[in-house]
């Protein structure tokens, strides 16, 4: 019993001393996270949110993590790197907020009784949640003493709470929460985010590979390929129109498109060769393409099939020399 005992207070000495922030990690970690939540709402206009009583934990053990949890709102489960787990939570009016930007444009004054969560707040707030992710990996760079992994991503909604215990490992976490002030005052919402920290105080090993890299293998790597130039072209859909319209288009017209295009872009060499397929994505607050098959099959080649020509009216003098062959019917495209 007394060895039990002595084990479990220096458990305890050790997360309270790997608790304690390091003196930059305590300051600049709780500026990079107010920035980060400014950086995440700048794409929403009208959201604008702004972060007015910050709180940082650090090395919470898992059973305060959870007992502290706010009730209702969206939990979201995020997926980090050596299988770790980290967790993001949005209150309801930070929900409500999202999704009242997205379909009217504004933040509406009145709040709405708690709900179930819907699909379409998961689809509304999905967005905002890869931004905070991607904010703050990029707001961290350069500060010391960040034992957690950079790397998060989405992993899914945590509808019942009670598995919460069974799905988070046993470490100890750093929690990050603000009060958000949404639409001018409009509304007002917590955020909270929780990452694991590495258990030893340590570099985590993906910031630990990517220190030391092996300096012959960069040397070899540069020689081979570092000047090398690959221009491509990623294609979000092809729109074809006559000349009269292409003439009739003016600063400020809008060109529809399918929104299944989202899901299909190309990634193409200047042979108009597939190099890759995806679906539009973001990363660190810019658009991007999330690359997610190989290029199609190579189809065998075909008898090119002449294209029917229109007749020339009477009057029109004949060309004096034949057009070249054309690879593609013209069209617009829309990168």
């Amino acid at each position: 019993m007394a060895e039990s005992a002595n084990l479990s207070a220096i458990q305890r000495m050790t997360r309270r001393a790997h608790a304690t922030p390091a003196p930059d990690r305590g300051t600049r970690a709780k500026r990079a996270f107010q920035r980060t939540v400014r950086r995440a709402g700048a794409p929403f206009p009208g959201l604008s949110p702004e972060p007015q009583r910050e709180e940082v934990n650090w090395g919470l053990p898992l059973g305060d993590l959870l007992t502290e949890l706010p009730d209702g709102g969206l939990l979201i489960g995020l997926d980090a790197p050596q299988n770790g787990r980290g967790l993001c939570l949005l209150q309801q009016p930070l929900v409500d907020a999202l999704i009242e930007v997205q379909t009217t444009g504004r933040v509406d004054r009145v709040q709405g009784p708690g709900r179930p969560v819907t699909k379409i707040d998961i689809a509304l707030t999905r967005d905002f949640v890869e931004l905070l992710l991607s904010a703050f990996a990029a707001e961290l760079e350069g500060v010391s003493g960040v034992d957690w992994p950079r790397r998060l991503s989405f992993g899914g909604v945590l509808s019942d709470r009670r598995q919460l215990p069974l799905l988070m490992p046993d470490v100890g976490y750093h929690r990050f929460g603000a009060d958000v002030a949404l639409g001018e005052g409009a509304k007002s919402g917590s955020l909270l985010l929780a990452v694991p920290a590495a258990a030893d105080g340590a570099m985590t090993s993906e910031s630990a590979a990517s220190a030391d890299p092996d300096p012959a293998w960069q040397a070899a790597f540069r020689r081979a390929v570092g000047q090398a130039e690959v221009p491509v072209d990623v294609i979000l859909t092809r729109l074809r129109r006559s000349f009269a319209e292409l003439e009739a288009l003016a600063p400020g017209d809008l060109i529809g498109f399918d929104p299944a295009a989202l899901t299909k872009v190309g990634l193409e060499d200047t042979a108009g060769q597939t190099i890759f397929r995806g679906r539009l994505g973001q990363q660190h607050g810019r658009r991007a393409m999330l690359m997610t098959t190989g290029p199609a099959p190579v189809p065998k080649a075909q008898p090119v099939n002449e294209p029917p020509v229109t007749p020339r009216p009477p009057e029109a003098a004949p060309p004096s020399a034949p057009l070249p062959d054309i690879a593609e019917p013209e069209s617009d495209e829309a990168d």
